[in-house]
């Protein structure tokens, strides 16, 4: 299941983002909150960011490091990044 926001690299080897976006009137007079989260693909400048943060990012989930990838919420041409704590088991 996606949300909204999440990054996905398409078979085509593009990128999009995840966006809710609203259905105006749909058809129901009395319901204004309808809305379908959509994959939009992003421009040339972010396909390049997003193609060497990939690659770099590869090696901390080769080590089994959970990585998570979005575009800043203001959408300025940053990208952050989440790392989920690893918990090793001691023996």
């Amino acid at each position: 299941m996606a949300y909204d926001g999440e990054l996905v690299k398409m078979e085509n080897g593009r990128w999009a983002r995840f966006q809710r976006c609203t259905i105006c009137n749909a058809g129901h007079p009395d319901r204004d909150d309808l809305s379908i989260l959509v994959a939009v693909e992003l421009d040339e400048q972010y396909q390049d960011l997003l193609n060497a943060a990939e690659g770099s990012l590869e090696l901390y989930r080769q080590k089994g490091i959970p990585v998570h990838v979005e575009l800043a919420p203001d959408a300025q041409g940053k990208v952050r990044l989440t790392f989920e704590a690893v918990s090793e088991a001691v023996h």
